[in-house]
């Protein structure tokens, strides 16, 4: 054999050899491919299907409320929900057949729900494919139990959400408000706002005025999770994390030295209100409602039963009476009308009229004095220092139902005052227009302008309106503002809104004779149950006629006279008269504020045994 064909030979040995190799290779790849998407597809697909990417949510906490010492009123705490979280629909048989009865009775014993429950609820989150929430605010036993038992119960997870915690309880309820998850129905309209199923939305009070504020954003990261619910990892191969932002906080212009003197007063108050606020600045010092409510109950989610038992029985313990609930505000009101027959000329602070015997005969009809016996001969300011009626039916018709209704709407009554609160009521003031428009022009009763001159009729004015009256009362007029938020962390531009009214800046020498006239009201007036030793007040007592049941009693005081640093309402439905139920109250908290505590026990059993019964009337 030639060389040449040995070559030759040799040549396609090896690339025959090349040749079966790569056809092994190329089986073995073959073999391998099949073995791997043929043979074992299944196992592969549930694989990958059991490890999913999904988007958690990070809550943001709402921002804390604090008093304008720094003391804490609200704040949101971690709380542990057990949720259900549904598995995706193409999920392994394996995987959705772990819930079965056992799988039911494991997860009702260990969360502390009915099985029945968690069957009804599991079966509603399959079929939306929603998360269902099997138990909110569980306490840490349960959330330790449920991590300890991850592994038997699949779909079972613990998501710590922020709720919100009210420390004081019942105090400043009304003024604070509450904070709920928001409903279904507002979702519709509200998801636009990034709002979310579980989050928290503000419902009265603060909590209402300044949810956006308060509320925070929310963050965000993907994660990958398995297909027992469980996180695996952060998912790197999306957008990067987001994390919440938290509410700005706010300071309040209340104390909660007032606040708590205010609500030790009213403890036993059915029904009514009391309102401080500081006439310098209209900052609220205090604000108190009754009945009250907590507004921890809604913080975990009130039932059905509770929201019915609240909501029957007329007594409305979620009504904020302080700003909405109106009332003739009785004799209170004679600081107006006052200050304008004095403006107008119609008397002088010394000026006397026909002597009191008792009642004023009008127009053929005969009005009652409070004081039966009557007061005698009085000048202006004694008139309103023993609250005598026949003095001011005199003024009423002299003054006119212009002039009057014109110096009320200039202090800002009958309006809302614009405090930040929501839901604030306007109250009355009737003018000409008002009763035209009831009777006809010219045929309304010319005696109604005496029910106005004492604060009755068809007047109404909210607690908070009386507050802002008596303030300005202490500020020759000047117009004031209640507000109730002074600052907002983060926001150092924020400012509170000023008066929306012109207020009854007249001459200073009425607005001096007017002071006079309420400081005697608490030092020999109707008012003595309202002294502090060493502490000058002066105050206005009213018994406003409630043609629903017994009369209302209100007082409106400021204090130190000379220096006023409060000023305080207090309206105490059907319980008689101002003199002898509200003013004693206000006087009660005067003496927590300016007195020391041995001072104050021993001036208040004093007080109590010279003047109990004293004064009954206005």
């Amino acid at each position: 054999m030639s060389r040449s064909n040995q070559v030759r030979r040799a040549r396609e040995s090896r690339f025959l050899a090349l040749a079966l190799l790569a056809v092994g290779g190329f089986l073995l790849v073959t073999a391998g491919l099949l073995r791997l998407q043929v043979a074992r597809h299944e196992e592969f697909r549930r694989l990958a299907e059991e490890n999913q990417v999904r988007l958690e949510v990070l809550r943001a906490p709402r921002g804390a409320i604090f008093d304008r010492h720094g003391e804490l009123l609200a704040d949101s705490q971690p709380s542990f929900d057990i949720i259900f979280r549904p598995f995706p629909a193409e999920s392994t048989d394996r995987i959705r057949s772990a819930l079965g009865p056992e799988w039911l009775v494991r997860v009702g014993s260990t969360v502390g729900v009915d099985t029945a429950a968690v069957r009804a609820l599991v079966r509603s989150a399959n079929r939306s494919g929603q998360t269902a929430l099997l138990r909110r605010g569980a306490p840490f036993e349960i959330m330790a139990a449920v991590e300890e038992s991850r592994t038997e119960l699949p779909g079972i997870d613990v998501m710590i959400q922020p709720r919100r915690n009210y420390p004081n309880g019942t105090l400043g309820a009304h003024l604070l408000g509450y904070a709920a998850q928001i409903s279904d129905v507002e979702l519709d309209s509200m998801a636009s706002q990034g709002y979310r199923l579980g989050d928290l939305i503000g419902r009265t009070g603060v909590e209402s005025s300044y949810e956006d504020i308060l509320r925070g954003r929310d963050g965000a990261e993907y994660v990958v999770v398995n297909a027992m619910g469980r996180r695996v990892s952060t998912f790197s191969g999306g957008p990067a994390r987001r994390p919440p932002e938290p509410g700005h906080d706010l300071i309040l212009t209340i104390d909660l030295k007032v606040q708590r003197a205010l609500e030790l007063v009213m403890a036993n108050v059915g029904r009514g209100a009391a309102v401080a606020i500081d006439p310098r600045d209209g900052g609220v010092l205090g604000m108190v409602s009754r009945p009250a409510f907590d507004p921890n109950e809604f913080s975990f989610g009130i039932s059905h039963a509770r929201w019915k038992e609240m909501s029957a029985g007329g007594a409305h313990p979620l009504l904020n009476r302080a700003i909405q609930g109106v009332y003739p505000p009785g004799s209170t009101f004679k600081i107006v009308t006052m200050a304008a027959a004095l403006h107008e000329g119609v008397a002088t602070p010394r000026t006397r009229l026909a002597p009191c015997y008792g009642s004023y005969l009008y127009g053929g009809r005969s009005f009652g004095c409070w004081k039966r016996a009557g007061h005698g001969s009085l000048d202006f300011i004694g008139a309103i220092e023993h609250s005598c009626d026949v003095y001011y039916y005199q003024i009423g018709p002299k003054l006119g139902l212009p002039h009057l209704a014109d110096a009320a709407k200039a202090m800002g009554l009958g309006a809302r005052t614009g405090i930040d609160l929501p839901q604030e009521r306007r109250g009355l003031i009737p003018d000409l227009a008002f009763y035209e428009k009831r009777w006809g022009v010219n045929k309304w009763p010319k005696g109604t302008v005496l029910n106005l001159a004492i604060g009755q009729g068809e007047l109404l004015l909210s607690p908070i309106q009386l507050a802002m009256m008596v303030a300005q009362a202490a500020r020759d007029g000047e117009p004031v503002r209640p507000h109730v938020v002074q600052s907002i962390t983060g926001v150092p531009d924020y400012k509170p809104e000023k008066p929306e009214h012109a207020g009854y800046a007249v001459h200073e020498e009425i607005w001096k004779a007017v002071r006079e006239g309420l400081r005697r009201v608490v030092d020999s007036g109707t008012a003595t149950m309202a002294q502090v030793a060493g502490v000058a007040v002066a105050g206005k007592t009213g018994t406003a006629q409630n043609p629903h049941g017994n009369d209302h009693a209100l007082f409106v005081c400021y204090a130190p006279a000379d220096n006023p640093t409060i000023a305080m309402a207090f309206v105490i439905e059907n319980s008689g008269h101002g003199g002898s139920i509200a003013a004693p109250r206000a006087g009660e908290v005067l003496r927590t504020l300016f007195l020391p505590d041995s001072l104050r026990d021993a001036r208040t059993v004093r007080l109590r045994a010279d003047t109990t019964g004293v004064h009954d009337g206005d």
